[in-house]
């Protein structure tokens, strides 16, 4: 997909004109080309798009490319439309549902938990990487956001990969009898945990696949309930703003 989304905003592809009569898009006949210009990139689903004129490409189960009906256009990067309400990013309004289903689904007892103290406000969900300065940084702060009200939930995102030493280190802080505070000596003073490893380490790599579909590329990656993305590494207070509180 590297050379797919190289570009940001409007890579062309030279296909042949492939819209079918009623204006939609040669499904097939766009597959196949699409194949044939870009060898590794398997397209997993093609729908409409709220755009006039584009439909909305999913590529490899979890990247968006937009394309023209005619097949002779994608675009890579973020497709804006300008609406009564204001300018609507397609791309992250489409990742919007996919992280609120997918939250929706999650049993949150797999998650490491910092609960709001006293009355629960409203709740975020953060990808998170133990050797990311700004994952570390965030967790300075846990005190002030659970003295917000706002419980935060951490899901694992090891930017190396499954395979990294950071995912296998995340293992074990997964498993540990007292994971919250496994995961706070961790990102504050380097100390790993070394808990025996089981079906508790399975939500580190599951975690991983679901940051994917849910378009995080880094870490901090902060998210409503809703899907909303709030951002990467906040201060309580920018935090605060953000969730309306």
């Amino acid at each position: 997909m590297k050379a797919l989304t190289a570009t940001a905003l409007g890579l062309l592809l030279a296909v042949a004109a492939i819209a079918r009569a009623d204006g939609g898009i040669d499904e097939k006949a766009f597959r196949a080309e699409f194949k044939a210009a870009f060898p590794r990139a398997d397209i997993t689903a093609i729908d409409p798009s709220p755009a006039d004129g584009l439909v909305e490409v999913e590529i490899n189960g979890r990247d968006i490319v937009y394309a023209s009906t005619d097949g002779k256009l994608i675009f890579t990067g973020d497709v804006i439309q300008m609406r009564d309400a204001g300018p609507v990013n397609l791309k992250e309004e489409r990742y919007e549902k996919v992280r609120r289903d997918g939250l929706a689904g999650l049993d949150k007892s797999r998650m490491i938990t910092y609960p709001a103290k006293g009355k629960e406000k409203t709740e975020i969900f953060a990808f998170t990487d133990i050797t990311c300065g700004y994952c570390r940084k965030l967790h300075r702060h846990i005190e002030e956001y659970t003295e917000q009200g706002i419980t935060v939930h951490y899901l694992a995102f090891p930017r190396g990969g499954p395979s990294s030493q950071a995912a296998e280190d995340m293992r074990h802080i997964w498993c540990d009898a007292k994971p919250a505070q496994a995961l706070t000596a961790a990102k504050l003073d380097d100390k790993i945990s070394k808990a025996d490893l089981g079906d508790c380490a399975d939500p580190v790599d599951q975690d991983y696949q679901m940051g994917l579909e849910f378009g995080v590329r880094g870490t901090p990656a902060i998210y409503t309930a809703e899907g909303q993305q709030l951002g990467g590494y906040v201060t309580p207070e920018q935090l605060r703003q953000r969730l309306g509180l």
